[in-house]
């Protein structure tokens, strides 16, 4: 798809989640643009969780260097809309269809990935990866089952002459297939889901919202993800952790709450202002590393030793 108007605002937590929080098509954004200095502006979705040309390609025309955000980005967050639709009401989590399990799927592990420290991580670590050793990536070996005898030994030798993409652009094209995870992505797909709803506070969101503070696999692993101000997504390895997570009850606000804006890195959204001095308390206090900032630090140890 080519547009003349290609988008430059990349939204790395998309509208559909960030309108729940709106009043009057507006929600309170807290930043931290100084440290101990907490600003507050009321501000659309359309404003907030955005980085100007996050997933642009360098080196690309610009028509062309946009299309992480429209074929990629775009599509995932236009089918994880359907979803969140049916996640918000029990009418609809009940008419939830395998496709829409599998586009929530997605989005949550595209979400994991696309926040700007996320996404400059996986930069560094798909780089690295083939600077140290290109017979590492998981590529090589889809590579070599079609591999013809005159073909060069590594997929980024191929490359190099038959496409010939820079180091800095194959993150992004890499992107898709890092996404679609299909072990760990059939994994989620079978964890047991559940949608908490709390009758009084309101939940908080960041550009961090994602919660899987376990890891995902062990036996009271969870991944929890607020969907609206009273509602909160959860999946579960059994219903035993569920039940666990259900009874704090009226802690269970607080505990969310305290690892969304702890966690924080670059905003707040809240739809009123009642857990302001909350979030200056507690704003950015414990940020959390995802999985490929773990990766990208072990891969740049390595490079140094």
């Amino acid at each position: 798809m080519k547009s003349d108007n290609p988008p430059r605002k990349h939204h790395y937590i998309p509208q559909f989640l960030l309108e729940q929080w709106t009043i009057g098509g507006k929600l309170y954004r807290y930043t931290q643009p100084i440290p101990g200095k907490i600003s507050r502006y009321c501000k659309p979705a359309k404003a907030t969780g955005f980085k100007e040309g996050l997933y642009k390609i360098p080196k690309l025309p610009d028509e062309l260097a946009q299309e992480v955000e429209i074929k990629v980005m775009k599509p995932i967050d236009d089918l994880a809309a359907i979803a969140h639709r049916k996640l918000l009401t029990e009418e609809g989590f009940n008419k939830l269809t395998s496709n829409d399990r599998v586009a929530w799927v997605t989005f949550i592990l595209a979400l994991d990935l696309r926040t700007p420290d996320s996404f400059s991580a996986y930069k560094t670590a798909v780089t690295a990866t083939y600077e140290s050793d290109p017979k590492c990536c998981e590529v090589q070996a889809e590579y070599e089952k079609t591999k013809r005898p005159k073909d060069p030994d590594t997929y980024a030798e191929y490359l190099a002459i038959n496409l010939p993409v820079t180091l800095e652009q194959e993150p992004f094209y890499a992107l898709t297939n890092v996404i679609q995870n299909k072990e760990l992505g059939q994994y989620i797909v079978n964890m047991h889901w559940n949608v908490l709803e709390i009758s009084n506070g309101s939940f908080l969101l960041s550009d961090e919202p994602l919660l899987m503070p376990k890891g995902i696999k062990l036996w009271n692993g969870y991944i929890a993800l607020p969907i609206s101000p009273t509602k909160l997504f959860l999946a579960t390895n059994n219903a035993a952790t569920f039940l666990q997570i259900k009874g704090l009850a009226g802690s269970l606000l607080h505990k969310v709450n305290m690892q969304i804006v702890e966690g924080a890195k670059v905003f707040v959204a809240a739809r009123d202002t009642d857990q302001e001095a909350f979030i200056q308390t507690h704003f950015g206090k414990n940020p959390r590393k995802s999985v490929i900032q773990h990766v990208a630090e072990q891969l740049s140890a390595k490079g140094a030793s």
